[in-house]
């Protein structure tokens, strides 16, 4: 008799669930059923279940409360802007699988984005990719500019996945410092059309930079959060 993998087990439970979610079927603040009537639902024992609810939890797309039940989360984060300069935020970010909407080399007067600190005709990567939620739902524009000679082979690698930060270490680019500036914008057309929004949406956009011990700008990310989806605060300690 075949036993299907735990692993199969669980995923099929998740990927029902997200489905139920993306419909509407499971709207925002919906109560989930408990482990013990998924485990009936799908004939899966309790880990199993709690597993599947627990990876739903850990992408964002649900709220688990002890004593109350699991919760379908909001669609706006609570995002710190202070940890944008954490490196592991740099290096790993949200949930969700990118899209590549654009790669190339070209010149750094020629680039969607300046690299601060560079001549007009100094070589860099740019790259755009869209990123989506843990829903599959459009999330974020990304534009990256990345000095061509920090790392030449990076459009060799998979855009998809690729973290920058880490590449950049990889190649023993020493990155000193990340600098964010925050500049409010209004949607364009294209990114609309990219994010599903309206145009002319006030919005916020993100702007990193990666920089060198000698202050040299060795990349640039501009990202552009899809307009109602984030609640932006700062936190400090008291003392």
């Amino acid at each position: 008799m075949y036993c299907q993998p735990m692993d199969d087990l669980f995923r099929s439970i998740q990927r029902d669930l997200q489905r139920q979610i993306r419909s509407g079927e499971l709207p925002e603040g919906a109560k989930l059923p408990s482990e013990n009537e998924l485990c009936t639902r799908y004939s899966v024992s309790r880990p199993t279940a709690q597993r599947a609810l627990n990876e739903l939890a850990a992408d964002g797309v649900v709220v688990r409360q002890k004593g109350r039940g699991t919760f379908v989360a909001t669609s706006r984060k609570q995002i710190n802007l202070l940890s944008f300069t954490n490196p592991a935020v740099a290096r790993h970010g949200g949930p969700g699988r990118h899209e590549v909407l654009s790669a190339q080399v070209t010149v750094a007067s020629d680039a969607v984005l300046p690299l601060p600190g560079v001549e007009a005709d100094t070589a860099v990567t740019e790259i755009v990719r869209l990123k989506f939620d843990a829903l599959d739902r459009p999330h974020a524009l990304e534009t990256h500019v990345i000095l061509f000679s920090a790392a030449p082979t990076i459009l060799r690698q998979k855009l998809e996945d690729l973290v920058i930060l880490d590449h950049l270490q990889s190649r023993e680019v020493e990155v000193d410092t990340i600098r964010v500036y925050l500049e409010p914008t209004l949607v364009s057309d294209r990114e609309a059309q990219l994010l599903t929004c309206e145009s002319g949406t006030p919005a916020l956009r993100r702007r990193r930079e990666l920089r060198a011990p000698d202050d040299q700008v060795l990349e640039t990310t501009a990202t552009l959060v899809r307009p109602g989806t984030s609640e932006f605060f700062i936190e400090l300690p008291a003392n």
